[in-house]
């Protein structure tokens, strides 16, 4: 069971392996996004700049804040679960990837740095557990890419999941074990695919993320459900994934 707390979800053995997991970043700011929400300054750009092209949609692709109408609500999530806040932040750098593992996370996660972002929203909710702990972390990213980008990320992780079963990861010291597998999901959007990733660490610790990756246009859907306390998959909800899928094919503009 992993502590949820203001800034960070602590545990360096169990911060090394998910960030393996979700493309090399910190499980505090791509898993729970647990920090509390900070002011942000917000500056508009001038219409020539790439900033405001992606702010008004480039080639189809959704703006940011198109992104935000169609996403879901915290009214949406599990009854009970807690809102912790969204992961608007400035795209991380590529990852260094040394192997499939790697390139695997990077490659299912569009916000990782391999792919140039548009714009992006998500939501972000955690099931409490006594202590300020969580049993477990619910959340959906939408991310705006290029038309070519966009038809890359499916195919190419797809591709990548065979070749990461049960590999022993060890990272800064402390290590553990590493598998991907797909899962049974009903066909989405312009494509879907469904995979989880479970991990192991040598000390006995283990999780296992279940992740929705759907595919409407240029916008692609990442709905990511997270068990905190040991392998059982807890898929995502089909009912949920099906809902956020739907309201972005039928646009901001019919938003609720």
């Amino acid at each position: 069971m992993v502590r949820v707390r203001p800034h960070r979800m602590v545990g360096p053995l169990v911060i090394t392996l998910l960030a393996a997991v979700t493309a090399c970043a910190s499980p505090a700011e791509e898993l729970a996004d647990a920090s509390s929400v900070k002011p942000r300054t917000v500056t508009v750009p001038s219409p020539s700049t790439p900033e405001a092209e992606a702010d008004a949609g480039t080639g189809g692709a959704l703006s940011k804040a198109e992104l935000k109408r169609v996403l879901l609500k915290k009214t949406d999530m599990p009854e009970g679960w807690q809102l912790d806040v969204d992961s608007d932040r400035d795209d991380d750098k590529p990852p260094a990837m040394s192997d499939d593992c790697d390139r695997l996370a990077a490659q299912s996660n569009p916000t990782s740095g391999i792919y140039q972002v548009l714009a992006k929203a998500s939501i972000i909710t955690h099931d409490p557990a006594p202590g300020g702990k969580a049993y477990a972390i619910l959340g959906s990213g939408l991310t705006s890419l290029s038309a070519d980008d966009a038809k890359k990320v499916i195919p190419s992780a797809r591709d990548l999941l065979p070749r990461c079963v049960n590999r022993h990861v060890t990272k800064d010291g402390l290590s553990g074990l590493l598998t991907y597998r797909a899962f049974d999901f009903p066909h989405l959007g312009d494509e879907t695919l469904a995979f989880e990733a479970t991990s192991r660490t040598d000390t006995g610790q283990a999780w296992v993320h279940s992740i929705v990756l759907v595919r409407v246009g240029t916008t692609l859907i990442r709905i990511t459900r997270v068990n905190l306390t040991g392998t059982t998959p807890q898929h995502p909800d089909e009912a949920l994934v099906r809902k956020q899928v739907e309201q972005v094919v039928a646009g901001p503009n019919k938003a609720g």
